[in-house]
């Protein structure tokens, strides 16, 4: 291949991912209502229109699973829920962070054009939120 060949190929690939979109989004949690638990959230594009939901938050002293949902609205103006998470729960592997991952049907690409947040309930009380990511 020569050098020309080799730029123009190259071009080619770039304009390629470039027209793909991200396929990762880093969000992060931020503690709600003296909590403490604040983290990250990483959404991954998967095949299919679906994406990948991992959330870690750091640890609590209350060791019962923690309730989460993709919801509509941004966070402090909390709409509908968009998609269910599974339960956050401590995970020994994590240094006792409470830890989820949950594939969703709904694409990374329509997830970033909300607005829609990743909202964490408490685990005695359904109402009372303990964190919350914006995902755009």
């Amino acid at each position: 291949m020569t050098p020309g060949m080799l730029r123009f190929a190259s071009c080619c690939a770039l304009l390629v991912f470039s027209a793909c979109g991200p396929n990762q989004k880093r969000v992060v949690m931020g503690a709600e209502n003296n909590s403490g638990q604040s983290g990250f959230a990483v959404l991954t594009a998967l095949s299919g229109g679906r994406t990948r939901v991992e959330v870690d938050l750091l640890p609590s002293n209350d060791p019962r699973a923690q309730p989460a949902h993709i919801h509509e609205g941004r966070c402090g103006e909390i709409g509908g829920i968009k998609a269910g998470l599974t339960d956050l729960a401590p995970t020994p592997a994590k240094g006792g962070h409470f830890f989820s991952t949950t594939e969703v049907a709904v694409s990374l690409e329509a997830l970033l054009v909300g607005p829609f947040a990743i909202n964490v309930h408490d685990a005695r009380d359904f109402s009372l939120y303990i964190s919350c990511g914006q995902l755009d």
